[in-house]
């Protein structure tokens, strides 16, 4: 499949992943009250040469990072250090992400278990996480991971995993990010990250 998003088509082609039209028709996350995925995530033993590899093709810069994950809960249990290996960029319009194996989980690792790479999960940056949680499990896709960080009302971040891999072989992924009870998007820092290291002369 080939787009207007060129950088995207090569991107996706050379990690072996479908276009999410190839995968799931629109209706799928119109029907359950989402916006239709921003992000693209793949899990992958060697996140460096994944960047790398994009970058190639234009995509990035990313941003590369090992952070704590904390209050992750993972199928109803508190896991605690856990830190995961995360690299952000653009591919033109969508944002395209890395995940390694991370540390105190399982989430990405067991999607790498006969493979270096593997198509994870489609994100959505979406508010109203609540709403849209009730929406998603009702049609059958079980919450299986959920994380994130609460300052008090001025900044919240709330994300959260649904399997649903036995009907679109990957999982969904819902991010709320909300500043000042306003919805908060991380694209703007990101593109200024990418701009900054462009500018660096090394």
């Amino acid at each position: 499949m080939e787009t207007s998003n060129r950088v995207l088509d090569d991107v996706l082609k050379e990690f072996s992943c479908p276009h999410v039209e190839e995968r799931m028709p629109r209706d799928f996350f119109y029907q359950l009250g989402l916006k239709f995925p921003q992000q693209y995530a793949i899990a992958a033993r060697d996140v460096a040469s994944c960047v790398r590899r994009a970058e190639a093709l234009g995509a990035g810069p990313f941003l590369h990072v090992t952070i704590p994950a904390p209050n992750w809960v993972e199928r109803g249990e508190l896991i605690k250090d856990c830190k995961l290996e995360v690299a952000l960029g653009y591919a033109g319009d969508r944002q395209v992400e890395f995940l390694g194996p991370g540390h105190g989980t399982e989430h990405y690792s067991r999607a790498l278990q006969d493979t270096d790479i593997a198509f994870h999960h489609v994100g959505i940056y979406q508010r109203g996480m609540d709403e849209l949680a009730a929406n998603i499990t009702a049609a059958g896709y079980p919450e299986v991971v959920r994380g994130g960080v609460t300052l008090g009302k001025a900044l919240s971040f709330d994300f959260r995993y649904f399997d649903s891999r036995h009907d679109i072989g990957i999982y969904l992924e819902v991010q709320d990010f909300r500043l000042l009870d306003r919805e908060l998007s991380i694209e703007p820092t990101l593109r200024t990250y990418a701009k900054l290291r462009d500018m660096l002369p090394f």
